[in-house]
């Protein structure tokens, strides 16, 4: 049988509808009201936000944005926005890089993040270091996630150390993270996230950095 292709909004799946080749919906989505949605075989994509459950149980989204090449240059922001849904708190932020970041290796060579309402703005989380360089070079390793949220909460110092409870890969020293102010909207807005050296340009920073936003519907 060829591919199923729609063009409209489907409400509703008749029974005993069978692809082989493929289904693809162009516009207006597909809704399964009843029986459920099965996928026995193959990846399943999806490109755009990810919602999980119901607004009136627990519904998370996930929201995927990636930086530009992160400036290696002092004092210089890459910034990325987020859009958060209306009615949402922020559960997870989680930053993953591409490549090694890594600091200059002087004393406050470091690299900041902070989280604010407005561009380059810290009503969400004040600049912290990230990677808090103490005299020795600090490095966040390729494709190590950073839960620098969880659950709507900070971390204590050093929380991403090697040699700790932290990911392996991440930064061995790191300022306390503290929420600044209440990550719930009850309507939507975006967010924006922000890396910055500071004291000196990086050793490394020819990457990008993906952040990961997930949203609890309250």
């Amino acid at each position: 049988m060829a591919s199923f292709k729609m063009t409209q909004g489907v409400s509703r799946v008749p029974e005993d509808v069978f692809v082989e080749d493929g289904m693809t919906v162009t516009s207006g989505g597909l809704t399964v009201t009843a029986g459920g949605l099965t996928v026995t075989a193959g990846t399943s994509s999806l490109t755009g936000g990810v919602v999980i459950g119901a607004d009136d149980s627990l519904e998370l989204i996930g929201v995927t944005s990636t930086t530009g090449t992160i400036a290696v240059t002092d004092d210089t922001a890459t910034v990325v926005t987020i859009a958060q849904p209306a009615g949402t708190i922020l559960k997870d932020l989680i930053g993953i890089p591409a490549g090694n970041l890594v600091t200059g290796g002087s004393s406050g060579n470091d690299l900041d993040v902070y989280v604010g309402t407005a561009s380059e703005g810290e009503q969400l989380l004040a600049a912290t270091a990230l990677m808090d360089d103490g005299g020795s070079a600090v490095t966040w390793v390729a494709n190590t996630p950073l839960y620098v949220i969880e659950n709507s909460h900070g971390h204590a110092a050093n929380f991403f150390a090697t040699t700790g409870i932290g990911p392996k890969g991440g930064p061995a020293t790191t300022e306390a993270i503290v929420v600044a102010a209440a990550l719930y909207s009850a309507a939507a807005r975006n967010i924006y996230v922000t890396l910055e050296p500071i004291g000196a340009d990086l050793a490394t920073a020819a990457t990008t950095v993906k952040w990961i936003a997930v949203f609890q519907t309250l």
